[in-house]
């Protein structure tokens, strides 16, 4: 009788090594494909999708500059207007984006193509004019646009001044790459802004601005210099400190202190060609 009860003990010990060791086994492997699904391949591989897929074609805009704006930044309003309804399906197409779930240079380069295609598409519709001042009764820029930005109304003050200048977007430079459609207002790129590119033409856009005397004539003693940095002084000095600073920081002519500083008068007449 011991014998037997002993024989089912030892049974019983050796189904429980067995159930043991096929859990251990099944633990192992489980454990051994977590840490497959977090390799840092495969989570580099998610973060290009998901960058991937909030990318936004700005290709359509491109082609437009490169067709109707020349290398100086002047613009043909009356080609513009016969390419009316290849602007408007541009600008459609930001409106059905949300532009919080791109990329931070995405959004940068999102804004300011959104505000330069939409004070050209204002021109186009009021053409012709010889000034954005003669629209709307002078509230171009006040009125809200006829387009709602992921069901956003806005109008272009809105866009500069709160999607741009007043976010975490926030950038001096900026004041050089929207285009007002003014001839004082520094020069349209012929491309659009992208998340690759946004930040050497942001750039190049200020030095240029302030290397060109006819938006700046910066001397050690004297420094007529654009109206947007009287009118924009708070951002500027938000910026790096000072206007000074920021002018000495994109400029290869410097300024001090003692530079007597004044301000160019405001050309609005229409940048056209």
């Amino acid at each position: 009788m011991k014998k037997i009860i002993m024989k089912k003990v030892q049974n019983i010990v050796a189904l429980l090594c067995i159930v043991a060791i096929s859990a251990s086994c099944t633990y192992g492997t489980t454990k051994n494909q977590v840490k497959s699904t977090e390799s840092p391949q495969t989570t580099a591989s998610k973060e290009k999708l998901n960058e991937d897929m909030a990318s936004v074609n700005h290709s359509a805009f491109d082609k437009l500059l490169k067709k109707n704006v020349s290398d100086n930044g002047k613009v043909d309003y009356a080609s513009f207007v016969k390419d009316k309804s290849a602007l408007e399906d541009y600008i459609t197409s930001l409106t059905k984006i949300n532009p919080v779930k791109l990329s931070k240079n995405e959004q940068t380069a999102y804004w300011i193509n959104a505000y330069n295609a939409s004070v050209i598409d204002k021109v186009v519709r009021n053409y012709p004019t010889n000034s954005i001042l003669k629209i709307e009764g002078g509230k171009a820029f006040d009125s809200t646009l006829p387009y709602k930005f992921n069901e956003e109304s806005l109008s272009l003050n809105d866009i500069e001044k709160k999607k741009l200048m007043g976010s975490d977007l926030f950038d001096g430079r900026i004041h050089f790459a929207v285009n007002c459609a003014a001839v004082s207002c520094p020069t349209l790129q012929n491309q659009a802004y992208t998340a690759s590119n946004v930040q050497s033409l942001l750039t190049s856009n200020t030095k240029a601005a302030l290397t060109n005397p006819a938006f700046n004539k910066i001397g050690t003693d004297k420094a007529s210099i654009s109206r947007l940095f009287d009118w924009y002084k708070a951002d500027f000095i938000k910026a790096e400190g000072s206007i000074i600073n920021f002018v000495n920081k994109y400029s290869s002519n410097k300024i001090t202190n003692n530079t007597k500083i004044d301000y160019l008068e405001y050309n609005w007449s229409l940048n056209g060609k």
